[in-house]
């Protein structure tokens, strides 16, 4: 029965478009597992409860998260019990991945990366501890099975070990093991070596019986659990059913026959069960019946060695590495041509009414009926162009062969019977029509798009001339015309490798672009609106005038920019290009590619047919007709795959030290807390079922602009501030939206990067400069004090014993006068009177009482009082300025009074005699100017200060950080201080 299913695999891939839209058809990928290797030895292969595939290699187990590959046994390195080599594993319900080896079994809880081996004592004895295979045969139940007949049922943390397969097997001397298994009616089934099954109560697993299958001692290598009984697949036999109790009949599934003389593996899912060798993988239904066979993409023709079967998808482990078999998109299928040879180019193809269908490609044309009979016509090759002239004859445009017809009554193609007008019999013999790329019908006739210009073609005499203007030039037309649109009003456009034209009333008219060349492979018209299948510039919109009015590109969601074959249908555009399929629907793009099912991802020129009465579309390309069912919901309800974080990678700054966290897809963790000088070195994402579209994964950072996720790339936050930084990651497949996931990392603070620190160090600071303050205003009332006492001793011991020596003097000069010592006694009254008077000064300026602008600007006028008196000079002081309670310090107000008092002597000095003009300004600083005329040193009082004057005046100013100005080279005298 094998050669039969191969000899109907052609024409089942024939008629795949006749498969009813509520069958799934399914297509098969080789995973990517690694990025520098193509090639993978699969012992193994799981699937954990995301859809996460993990593979076993030589020694060495994988997760596989869409993207790449993680080696398990490495994280776990620092905890592995011992150097035992897994020959088996698997994934259970619980997302336990139990390792088993010849030495010890063991599981790793997903949840926690922790390392859980199982208790010797329950294992089987150490001698041949070779693990046949681990199942999970119910939702609560695991049997790991060995090959020496020990099994090991694990039942959540339950562990039985059953020996009676090991017994029997010493009792015969003859080893019997363990092969196929199954779940039915309350047992577990195991096939052995020996051709008899084991049964075990699933609620006593010490009921254990041996069942013999009559006249059979061939090794039992597939169990099926069917509600008649089981299905039991016995080696070079056949399969049997099998009812439990020991009658055992002969079954032959529906167009299928289990090969006999090549190695293959099956494995039965939920309705749908799997059958690989090293060339195909064949569908099963519960009767094992062929729904469809599959041919493996290998390279080298490996075995397959293992199947697992999860939900709607199976994976196949070879020594080349992983393939899936998975479903396609719904409303997804695809019809290859049988024409003998590799090239399945197509370009034509026309739909009966009744569903038959007329195809060419590069390689020959087809008939199907509407029974699925099938003929070729491998002389008709390169047919482009199809176009019914009634309901039996089809009207052909080929490359080469001019126009052809095909009857369909008599199933034959023959060359279309023509007559050339008198003009084109004379002028254009040897230029005609001989590559047709497209035709279109009129009232009288044919339209011809060729190579060699648009001709026409009488309907009724069959009389072919060239297509002329009402200018009557013969060359005026001479385009590439890819596709011709008649418009209700019998005006043309002309789709060429120039741009679109227009024929109206004779008149030709360039549509586009309205300067340069840009190719045009086709127009359709919906409602006022052209649209146009361009050479590169995507589809472009135009309005009645001409005018651009809408471009679609890659920009905006487009798979490719060059455009081969457009229809549109029930407000939706299916777009052929030369990179993918695409369908519109306004401005939202649903690009549908390999991943999905898709059989090519580039199409041919105006290699497309709507199939109205069935709703089909058809889109031709390298690899046959891509057909979609145009009455599934594209843009609305489609499956939307869902992104996980897979791994976490951290760094300390400080010491370097690393860690990572592959538990979150399991925990289903939202939030992630990075410590003090801690940083995130890498978060990687994954996509289970990335293999069944075309996805794009992009995330966004606090709200911000969403990036796109290559592949393998990760997320990472070096040195971040602390704050909190919230993830949205969105998974874009074939939904309209896509699918979100949020999750917040947040950087803690080190201790003095905290609120409360940064409080305690500004209550601290503020203490500080507080008790600072405290300190230096304690200072200042301190020295005010003393200089308060300085001030009062000098006034009251020193002033009152110059007093005396003045008052002693004077009186003794009084009593001699006219004497020797009148002289000396007058000089010793005026200098202790002198010096009582620079004591008051000293005393003044110590006295911290008199720190303020209205006590100097007092004793100022003192002053100037006082030497009014004695010179009787004339002056004006001018003061400006708040007087009222602005604070002076004792240094500046010293030496201001004292530079007030020399800029006084001096302009008496240099004075004529004149009113001396005295300003003080107390702004943002204090100014003072003392001027008048100058006529050079009068003598009153030239000696005075020694003649050192200016320069005691400079250093004083100089004390208070101020600047002191003189001039008396312009008739005038002037000084003039500025103190900051």
């Amino acid at each position: 029965m094998l050669h039969i299913a191969k000899t109907l695999l052609p024409i089942l891939l024939s008629v795949s478009y006749l498969i009813p839209a509520a069958a799934q058809e399914y297509t098969i990928a080789k995973l990517k597992l690694f990025p520098d290797r193509e090639e993978v030895l699969v012992k193994d292969v799981t699937v954990d409860s995301l859809g996460f595939i993990w593979f076993l290699t030589n020694g060495e187990i994988y997760r596989y998260d869409g993207y790449r590959s993680l080696d398990i046994l490495k994280t776990i390195a620092d905890q592995q019990f011992t150097d035992d080599m897994p020959q088996r594993m698997l994934i259970d319900r619980r997302n336990r991945l139990w390792m088993a080896g010849n030495a010890n079994l063991s599981y790793l809880d997903l949840k926690t990366w922790t390392v859980h081996p199982v208790d010797p004592t329950v294992l089987p004895p150490v001698r041949d501890r070779s693990v046949v295979w681990i199942r999970q045969l119910t939702d609560s139940a695991t049997m790991v099975a060995y090959e020496n007949g020990h099994l090991l049922l694990v039942e959540g943390d339950r562990f039985t070990r059953i020996d009676d397969l090991y017994n029997r097997g010493n009792e015969a001397n003859n080893k019997e093991s363990p092969r196929g298994s199954a779940f039915w009616k309350g047992k577990y089934w195991v096939g052995t070596t020996a051709g008899g099954v084991l049964s075990v109560d699933a609620d006593n697993p010490a009921d254990v019986q041996y069942h013999e299958l009559p006249g059979k001692n061939k090794m039992v290598s597939n169990v099926i659990a069917q509600d008649e009984g089981l299905l039991l697949d016995i080696y070079d036999e056949g399969v049997y059913r099998f009812d439990g109790g020991g009658v055992l009949s002969p079954f032959q599934p529906r167009h299928f026959e289990l090969s006999k003389d090549r190695s293959y593996v099956m494995a039965a899912g939920n309705g749908m069960h799997i059958y690989a060798d090293d060339e195909s993988a064949c569908l099963l239904d519960a009767d094992l019946g062929l729904q469809q066979r599959l041919a493996i993409p290998s390279t080298h023709r490996f075995n397959t060695t293992n199947i697992t079967v999860f939900g709607n998808e199976a994976l196949l482990g070879t020594d080349e590495g992983i393939f899936v078999v998975y479903p396609k998109t719904d409303g997804l299928s695809q019809l290859i041509p049988t024409n003998p040879g590799v090239n399945k180019s197509t370009r034509g193809i026309y739909v009966y009414p009744d569903g038959a269908l007329f195809y060419g490609t590069y390689n020959g044309a087809g008939f199907i009926g509407p029974d699925g009979e099938a003929r070729n016509f491998q002389d008709v090759k390169h047919a482009y162009t199809m176009l019914p002239m009634n309901d039996n004859e089809l009207l052909i445009g080929t490359e080469g062969g001019m126009l052809k017809v095909f009857n369909r009554r008599l199933r034959q193609v023959s060359d279309l019977p023509y007559t050339l007008s008198e003009t084109a019999s004379n002028q254009y013999v040897y230029n005609l029509p001989a590559y047709v790329m497209s035709l279109a019908e009129t009232a009288g006739g044919y339209l011809i798009g060729s190579m060699s210009g648009l001709w026409r073609l009488d309907k009724e005499s069959y009389r072919l001339d060239k297509y002329l203007l009402a200018s009557d030039d013969p060359n005026a037309l001479d385009f590439q015309i890819r596709h011709i649109q008649v418009l209700p009003d019998s005006s043309l456009l002309l789709s060429t490798h120039l741009g679109l034209y227009a024929v109206s009333g004779g008149e030709l008219t360039k549509r586009y672009p309205q300067s340069g060349n840009v190719g045009v492979f086709k127009s359709v018209v919906v409602g006022d609106t052209i649209w146009l299948a361009t050479q590169g510039e995507g589809l472009v919109a135009l309005d009645s005038a001409g005018r651009i009015t809408d471009v679609l590109t890659r920009n905006e969601g487009l798979s490719n920019n060059l455009v081969y074959s457009l229809e549109h249908t029930n407000g939706v555009f299916v777009v052929g290009t030369a990179d993918g399929l695409n369908l519109i629907s306004g401005h939202r793009v649903r690009r549908i590619g390999m991943a999905e099912g898709l059989s090519q991802s580039e199409f041919n020129s105006g290699a497309s047919f709507w199939d109205a009465p069935r709703q089909r579309m058809y889109v031709g390309g390298l690899m046959g007709y891509t057909v979609l069912d145009m009455t599934q919901p594209w843009f609305e309800h489609q499956s939307q795959l869902k992104s996980y974080v897979t791994e976490i990678h951290t760094a300390t700054g400080a010491s370097g030290g690393k860690s990572a966290d592959y538990t979150w897809p399991y925990r289903g963790e939202q939030a992630l807390e990075l410590q003090p000088g801690q940083s995130l070195t890498g978060l990687y994402v994954g996509t289970p079922g990335n293999h069944r579209v075309n996805c794009e994964v992009r995330y966004a950072l606090n709200g911000g602009n969403w990036e796109l996720l290559e592949l393998g790339q990760f997320i990472s936050l070096i040195g971040p501030s602390p704050d909190e930084y919230r993830f949205q990651l969105e998974t874009l497949s074939t939904a309209v939206t896509g699918s979100k996931r949020t999750f917040t990392i947040t950087k803690l603070p080190h201790f003095y990067e905290t609120w409360w620190f940064n409080v305690l160090v500004l209550l601290a600071v503020a203490g500080v400069i507080g008790g600072f303050f405290k300190y230096r205003e304690n200072i200042l009332r301190n020295e005010k004090k003393m200089r308060i006492k300085i001030a009062s001793d000098l006034h009251d011991e020193v002033g009152s014993s110059l007093t005396r020596i003045y008052f002693q003097a004077d009186m003794l000069s009084a009593n001699h006068v006219d004497t020797t010592d009148d002289k000396q006694l007058r000089q010793i009254a005026d200098t202790s009177k002198q010096a009582l008077l620079t004591m008051s000064d000293m005393v003044w300026s110590i006295d911290s009482r008199f720190d303020t602008v209205k006590d100097l600007v007092i004793r100022m006028k003192d002053y100037l009082y006082k030497l009014h008196d004695e010179l009787e000079i004339a002056y004006r002081f001018d003061v400006r300025g708040d007087q009222s309670a602005r604070a002076v310090t004792q240094l500046v107000r010293q030496n201001l009074f004292l530079i007030f008092k020399e800029g006084l002597t001096n302009a008496v000095k240099h004075g004529d005699g004149s009113k001396i003009t005295i300003e003080l300004d107390f702004g943002r600083e204090i100014r003072l100017t003392i001027q008048n005329r100058d006529v050079g040193p009068n003598g009153h009082m030239a000696d005075q200060q020694g003649g050192r004057g200016l320069e005691n005046m400079r250093q004083r100013a100089q004390r208070m950080g101020g600047d002191l100005a003189h001039t008396t080279d312009t008739g005038v005298f002037r000084l003039t201080l500025v103190v900051p």
